[in-house]
């Protein structure tokens, strides 16, 4: 159990009094967090600042895989690796826009960050076998297994009077882990689930994935007595003798500063929930996320401020969205998904509005590359809108979202007897759709996907695949009616964000570090490019969380 704090020490309202500590920390997720404990042990007076009224940040709805090469666990496993190769398979992914100062801090850093968090912070990090390398085997470096790591699942009523502030997940798989859901057959076997485990864990409210960390860190928090004040919004940097000194924040009506002797570290995540910010800076004006409302781009205004320079690179992981009628989370529509999901599982495709597919679906950085494509001529994005089609077997096997297999079909999905009459109920071009369909059960029969290769990339198979599923995984015709369309949305891409050098320091458009302002996770732009591997954001928090701490430390 968490000892007992006083709950003024740490999130009650502050008033109007004005603080000074070492070092702020901004956010509470994956980056604030490491942070803060990271400062904490060097012997900095250290608080955290936190906008929404919940501990967690858009961590709490993540995967909770934490990359790193060459690491203390894997060796002790026995598996064999080395930070050549970890360099090397990380520079793939970075297709040449890595910040290459960054990537190399971070393939150094990272394992003794890791190794810091484990055994002096008591993080339970252990390796996920099994899991590979998204490319694995399709670039230098890569590995079958070992750099994936999780944590062990998280019981949230250990933290006792503070569980009620740590932010939940909506999804069931945050309560189980990576391991349990590929022996009940991975996430396109809901029907093979343990589900009296899983509602075991609901009752006592045991938290894997995303979830399940950061209850780990706020639980390392509350233990190390580390300050933390929710519902209280940073509003600007305080600049004085050319150096960030501290901040203005607002909690409620009352406004006041805090002011930081060695540094002020940003962590509050990516613009996806800002409006404004997402349309300049995005292809698509989209502006719903699967991440809280909280997370809304207020480092890079607030930092934009005082000169920051910005980066916008693509994204290509983009996820696509759809929300169930009346489904909501923290008393937000919840949005879901599919890329990654249920886009791979068989039985299904990807469709834009001429009716035909134009991606491997089981691989969500191809769809996100594929949805970029304009066509000069008709002068609009071709693949956007696009749709989620697919048949009666599919909902028998796999579900939808919440939709469970055999449950009575809702009355908002779209659905017809015929192709040509869904075609038309989805505005979708009748005859495109019914040769698109022919084509990939011919290719679904044959276990292979001459057009996008689907089911070839190890990754989807075991994530997004069906593994009981012959002779293909992820391939599956589209045969038994009726016919369904799910109309879906391009997800707001968090591809603004600031730069960073090799100790997590924020830099000036001018071209130098500014003083004192430092930030890391999706704040700070990718140190690896415009690839995605699941791990690397995470990893990344964690590591230059630690860098940034480290380096405010010896001032």
């Amino acid at each position: 159990m968490i000892p007992p704090v006083p709950r003024q020490a740490l999130h009650h309202r502050i008033g109007s009094i004005s603080l000074e500590v070492d070092f702020i920390a901004v956010g509470s997720g994956m980056g604030a967090s490491c942070a803060a404990l990271a400062a904490q042990s060097q012997g900095l007076e250290t608080v955290m600042l936190e906008k929404s009224e919940v501990f967690g940040g858009g961590t709490t709805y993540s995967y909770g895989i934490v990359w790193v090469g060459d690491n203390h666990l894997e060796r002790a496993l026995g598996i064999e690796d080395s930070r050549e190769d970890a360099y090397a398979y990380l520079h793939h992914l970075a297709a040449g826009h890595e910040m290459e100062s960054n990537l190399r801090a971070y393939i150094e850093t990272s394992p003794e960050a890791l190794k810091f968090f484990c055994d002096d912070v008591g993080i339970p990090f252990y390796v996920v076998r099994g899991f590979p390398d998204y490319f694995q085997g399709m670039a230098n470096g890569s590995l079958g297994e070992g750099r994936n790591l999780q944590v062990r699942p998280f019981e949230a009523k250990s933290l006792g009077e503070w569980h009620e502030h740590l932010r939940a997940a909506p999804a069931v798989t945050h309560r189980a882990t990576f391991e349990e859901v590929a022996s009940w057959g991975g996430r396109a076997q809901p029907q093979n689930w343990d589900r009296r485990l899983i509602r075991e864990r609901m009752d006592q409210d045991i938290r894997t994935f995303g979830a399940g960390l950061i209850g780990h860190l706020m639980s390392a928090v509350l233990r190390r007595n580390i300050p933390f004040y929710l519902d209280t919004d940073v509003r600007s940097l305080i600049m004085e003798d050319g150096r960030v000194q501290g901040v203005v924040a607002r909690q409620r009506n009352n406004e006041f500063r805090i002011m930081a002797r060695r540094g002020v570290l940003l962590a509050t995540g990516s613009n996806v929930r800002n409006e404004a910010l997402t349309e300049r800076s995005s292809e698509f004006h989209a502006t719903e996320s699967l991440l809280p409302p909280s997370v809304d781009g207020d480092a890079i205004v607030i930092a934009g401020e005082i000169g920051a320079a910005i980066s916008i690179k693509p994204q290509f992981q983009q996820d696509l969205l759809y929300v169930i009628p009346g489904e909501e989370h923290y008393g937000t529509p919840l949005y879901r998904g599919v890329t990654n999901n249920e886009s791979g599982f068989p039985h299904s495709i990807l469709v834009n509005l001429d009716g035909n597919r134009f991606s491997d679906e089981s691989i969500g950085q191809q769809v996100g590359a594929n949805l970029r494509n304009f066509d000069i001529r008709r002068h609009r994005y071709v693949n956007v809108p696009c749709f989620l089609v697919f048949d009666q077997t599919y909902l028998d096997k796999y579900g939808l979202g919440s939709i469970q297999p055999g449950d009575e079909v809702p009355d908002w999905l779209i659905k017809d007897d015929s192709i040509k009459g869904l075609a038309e109920r989805l505005g979708v071009d009748g005859e495109g759709l019914t040769k698109t369909i022919q084509r990939f059960n011919k290719f679904a029969e044959a276990g292979k996907d001459e057009d996008f290769g689907r089911g070839e990339f190890p990754f989807a198979n075991s994530v997004s695949g069906d593994l009981t599923n012959k002779p293909n995984p992820n391939l599956g015709p589209l045969n038994q009616p009726p016919y369904f369309g799910l109309p879906l949305e391009p997800a707001a891409a968090g591809s603004t964000r600031l730069v960073t050098n090799e100790l997590a320091q924020v830099m000036h458009l001018r071209g130098q570090a500014i003083p004192g302002l430092y930030a890391c996770g999706s704040a700070s732009a990718h140190y690896y490019g415009i690839g995605y591997q699941a791990g690397c954001e995470l990893g990344g928090a964690m590591t230059f969380g630690y860098l940034a701490a480290r380096h405010a430390a010896a001032g």
